[in-house]
């Protein structure tokens, strides 16, 4: 990378904390026991060298991969691993390649030309009572650090290495270091060897785009290698303490928390490492993370800050994305978590990993224990739940477990069975929550009567119950595109359109109600079908809340509660309206329904005039007790004279 001289050191030291920290909080220096080909992956990964084509593995490769013990890089690379390999078991005879190996990746930093290099350096030790050796990238051995600094090959630079050949922590955090010049800064022929091309680097280009757009960070070739050596110490830590049976739970485990909270964050701020042990910190004794669903910041010394919602975005696209990646793709992934965790690369490990963080993730963020039981071993099930998690931080929602049924929680509110929200698809979730925020909160409870009314039609009437809610986000989504409204704005008109065909129906006791919703749209009386923003124009759209009256000295509530004029006038229209439908048989149902869908001028036929406009002249007044009747019945002769035209033209085509 190009970097300057004034600079250089600074960056050399973040990318060495990576490596103090591999495997977990400042436990590099610990040699990690490998053997076969978890030895081989290990040192293909550090080197950075091509892997094989995953897509070309044969049948008998793709059982090793799944027993893991095989080694994943092509021929040409095998050559470097196996002249490494051939070189450290040289030590004990060469004959007993079953041998486990002490292994130790040391990173050294080179900066020439203006460009800074990470290059590996292997110790390694076979054995109780034995001394480490070291060997390099070219296959050079040595017999102690001190050889390595004297007599290494690698080309004129400055050189930054870890102090004694030791991955060990200063009172800052970060690895003690030495920095010095390469052999070859005095033997000037040395610097004829090409820097770029005479090096053989640690893991920096295996990588892939993970994720993309948004507040998510992607993974990229140049970065991975170094991106995700934090998931090392915090996955480490939990499965560390679910291997002696201690609580993972992060609201009663403070341990659990940081761990966690660590891993996503550096999930997402890739290259932000020196910022960990203050997020660290904050998070061991954050109080504000332990309940509800409250938009909690992390800041760190730099002043960036971390939020729990971009945490949860993240995660959430990362585990989504994952899941439908390409096999190369998961590869690089999985070698990446896996090296830097210190865990025996395979595909099978990563993904183990990326479930239990995300249960881990969907417990934090509003899931209690007893729910996540619904997401295991459910990769669809997951990423609904993270993405729910994502909305209600997104929207400010709260979600908590409702206190008479384990298996359903509340969002806002409203409860909702799991296994109803598992039915969505992950972009309808979104729809959801966009739902939600059209119903208020004087509407949770109509909002609550309404939805079982909604119908999924006869195939699903075996597990309806748990269909209704895809259906009516569904219908949402589907009518906000079409009249180009928003979905929030399309749930306010329908929460209306039922409350008007609800008091209609209540106050001439129509028992039980006619309206449903259904994938087609919205149904009242004996199947007359509509989408929502005409029906909530031909319903709702006049109706008016009663404005507040003042009261004068010695009235009481009930003496003033009548409505005004334009606001009864409204009422009445509706009611007309809704009991000349609601009287019309199955079969002028279907044909309204047809005129509505063909016609565009079908709000004629609703139209109701003045009764000044529809007596004769000369005709005596109409008695107060008629006029609503004379108006109604005007209202159903226009109805059902549209119904006739509309069969005598079918009848002449």
């Amino acid at each position: 990378m190009e970097i300057g001289p004034d600079e250089w050191m600074e960056r050399a030291k973040e990318n060495m904390k990576k490596f103090l920290n591999r495997g977990g909080a400042c436990r590099g220096d610990e040699p990690q026991m490998l053997t076969g080909a978890a030895l081989e992956n290990t040192l293909g990964y550090a080197l950075n060298l091509t892997m094989k084509d995953p897509n070309e593995w044969t049948d008998d490769e793709l059982q090793q991969e799944y027993m893991e013990q095989l080694c994943f890089y092509d021929a040409e690379s095998r050559k470097t691993i196996d002249r490494l390999t051939q070189q450290m078991y040289a030590q004990i005879g060469g004959e007993s390649p079953d041998e486990p190996c002490q292994l130790t990746i040391l990173p050294i930093e080179l900066y020439a030309e203006g460009k800074l290099y990470e290059v590996a350096l292997f110790r390694y030790q076979f054995g109780v009572g034995t001394e480490p050796k070291y060997v390099d990238s070219y296959g050079r051995v040595y017999g102690s650090f001190k050889d390595f600094l004297r007599n290494n090959k690698y080309p004129s630079a400055e050189m930054m290495y870890p102090r004694e050949g030791r991955l060990e922590a200063g009172d800052d955090k970060t690895v003690l270091y030495e920095v010095g010049k390469t052999p070859a800064w005095k033997a000037y022929y040395f610097k004829a060897l090409d820097i770029a091309t005479g090096i053989i680097g640690i893991a920096g280009a295996t990588g892939a785009i993970f994720l993309s757009g948004g507040i998510a960070t992607p993974f990229v070739a140049a970065s991975i290698g170094s991106a995700l050596y934090a998931t090392g110490r915090s996955i480490d830590v939990l499965r560390d303490k679910s291997a002696h049976q201690e609580s993972l739970n992060p609201f009663l485990d403070s341990e659990s928390r940081t761990a966690w909270l660590s891993l996503t964050a550096h999930v997402l701020t890739f290259g932000t490492m020196p910022h960990i042990s203050a997020l660290s910190g904050v998070a061991s004794t954050s109080h504000s993370i332990a309940t509800g669903f409250k938009v909690c910041n992390f800041i760190n010394e730099t002043g960036n800050i971390i939020s729990d919602l971009v945490i949860c975005d993240t995660l959430s696209a990362m585990h989504s994305n994952y899941y439908n990646a390409s096999i190369e793709t998961r590869l690089a992934h999985a070698a990446s978590i896996c090296f830097w965790t210190k865990t025996t690369i395979s595909i099978r490990q990563a993904e183990l990993m990326m479930k239990n963080n995300a249960i881990v993730a969907l417990k934090l963020f509003g899931f209690e224990d007893h729910c996540c039981e619904y997401f295991n071993n459910d990769a669809h099930a997951i990423d609904i739940g993270l993405r729910i998690a994502k909305h209600s931080l997104e929207t400010n929602v709260q979600i908590v477990s409702d206190a008479s049924d384990p298996g359903a929680i509340r969002i806002d509110g409203s409860r909702f069975p799991i296994v109803e929200l598992l039915r969505l698809e992950p972009g309808e979730v979104e729809t959801l929550f966009e739902a939600l925020q059209g119903v208020s909160a004087d509407e949770r409870a109509l909002f609550d009567e309404m939805r079982p009314l909604v119908c999924c039609g006869k195939a699903a009437a075996a597990d309806e119950d748990d269909g209704r809610l895809s259906v009516l986000v569904r219908v949402l989504a589907r009518e906000a595109e079409r009249e180009c409204l928003p979905v929030s704005d399309l749930m306010e008109m329908l929460l209306q359109t039922y409350a008007a065909i609800k008091r209609y129906e209540g106050g001439g006791s129509v028992q039980p109600t006619t309206f449903q919703l259904s994938a087609g749209g919205l149904c009242i009386g004996r199947g007359l079908c509509m989408r929502l923003k005409p029906a909530f124009i031909l319903f709702a759209s006049k109706e008016v809340a009663p404005a507040p009256v003042e009261l004068s000295a010695g009235e009481n509530s009930s003496s003033s509660s009548k409505p005004r004029d334009g606001e009864e006038t409204g009422d009445r229209e509706t009611n007309r309206l809704i009991r000349a439908l609601l009287e019309l048989s199955e079969k002028q149902c279907s044909q309204l329904s047809d005129i509505i869908r063909q016609d565009p001028n079908y709000f004629s036929i609703f139209k109701q005039k003045p009764l000044e406009t529809i007596q004769q002249a000369g005709e005596v007044a109409v008695p107060e007790a008629h006029r609503e009747q004379l108006l109604y019945a005007r209202l159903k002769e226009n109805i059902l004279k549209a119904l006739e035209r509309n069969t005598t033209a079918k009848d002449d085509s």
